[in-house]
């Protein structure tokens, strides 16, 4: 009985506890007109009309900053600073939370939605900006800026343990991938081939942000990073356009698509491409980029292959085609996760050299 009587207290104590925060958070929001509360106690307290509040806050906190921006009333880092803090606003609206939910933590486990309302935020400041203005404007919201920041947010998300888990992680990756597919403003009918792409160059460019520090302590992001590289449907890379094709991609080529299949094993199949890119690697280049160039090649020697399916034959229907997925993929996914490694390792490498240096 007094056990139960000790439950029941607690319980009354902790809705004691929400009704007066949730109290406060109604003051600051009405009262004191505090944009932070408003979104909070949408996020946390969700009703219609409380998220629309908290929307028009946002919304007019938008205009002012640009406003502010096109007076000369706010230089482009203090715009830049004030439209980060705003993102973080922005995205934690969209999030549902109990109210005893940490909203910084919430916030950090979604770099490509903020990376997005920061991006936003810019372009209306932009819009609203003179041509003079816009000029300072316009360096920030480059295209390469724009995938190379929120990539750097995404990398920092997974270095700092705010992503940990493979699911999030990839909801993450293929999100940014879609983003950066709609800007390159590729055909409809490429889109999934170019969202591939960048999600195998978004994996390589979290690990190479590796920070500093023991191999050993980064280890469990590593391996996270490894498994994802070979559980993600990559695409490949077509043939750099000044490579010169050399006989043995062709008689490869001929091979798969020839019959019957001419590798009795994976392991076999994987040694002929292997000697395949030997004969592309630039012997000039050492060590980790040479590494690095034996990936790339593999990566557009399969795109080779896979464009020289016979044309008399539909791409689906070829004989040949169940194996060459097969062992294809499989190769691209080892590929893959072996270019991880190396980008991990090549940024461990290049700072423990300058430490001894």
């Amino acid at each position: 009985m007094k056990r139960l009587l000790q439950a029941r207290c607690k319980t009354i104590r902790g809705a004691s506890m929400q009704i007066l925060s949730q109290l406060g958070l109604m003051f600051r929001a009405t009262v004191l007109n505090q944009l932070a509360a408003k979104v909070r106690l949408a996020s946390s307290h969700y009703s219609p009309s409380r998220f629309s509040a908290a929307l028009t806050g946002i919304d007019n906190r938008e205009q002012q900053l640009a406003d502010r921006f096109s007076q000369g009333r706010l230089s482009v880092g203090q715009l830049y600073h004030q439209a980060r803090r705003l993102a973080d606003q922005d995205v934690l609206l969209n999030t549902r939370l109990g109210p005893e939910s940490d909203c910084d933590g919430a916030v950090a486990r979604q770099p490509v939605a903020t990376a997005s309302a920061f991006r936003s935020v810019l372009v209306r400041a932009y819009c609203a900006a003179a041509d003079s203005k816009k000029q300072e404007l316009g360096a920030l919201l480059a295209p390469a800026m724009v995938r190379t920041r929120a990539r750097c947010m995404l990398a920092d998300a997974v270095w700092k343990g705010h992503i940990t888990g493979s699911t999030e992680l990839l909801a993450q990756v293929r999100r940014q991938a879609h983003l950066e597919a709609v800007d390159a403003a590729c055909p409809l009918d490429q889109m999934d081939q170019v969202e591939r792409r960048a999600a195998r160059d978004i994996l390589s460019f979290i690990a190479s942000q590796q920070p500093d520090g023991p191999v050993e302590a980064w280890q469990p992001v590593r391996t996270l990073l490894q498994d994802l590289s070979t559980g993600l449907p990559l695409a490949t890379s077509a043939p750099d356009p000044a490579l010169q094709i050399p006989p043995s991609w062709l008689r490869l080529a001929n091979g798969v698509w020839g019959a019957p299949w001419p590798w009795p094993t994976y392991e076999h199949f994987r040694a002929e491409v292997a000697a395949a890119v030997e004969d592309v690697v630039d012997p000039s280049v050492r060590g980790l980029a040479q590494g690095d160039q034996r990936c790339q090649r593999t990566f557009e020697l399969l795109e080779y292959i896979r464009q020289r399916v016979p044309r008399t034959s539909g791409p689906f229907d070829h004989p040949s085609r169940p194996l060459w997925e097969n062992q294809s993929d499989r190769l691209e996914r080892e590929v893959a996760a072996e270019l991880v490694t190396r980008r991990a390792e090549g940024v461990a490498l290049h700072r423990n050299d300058s430490s001894d240096a």
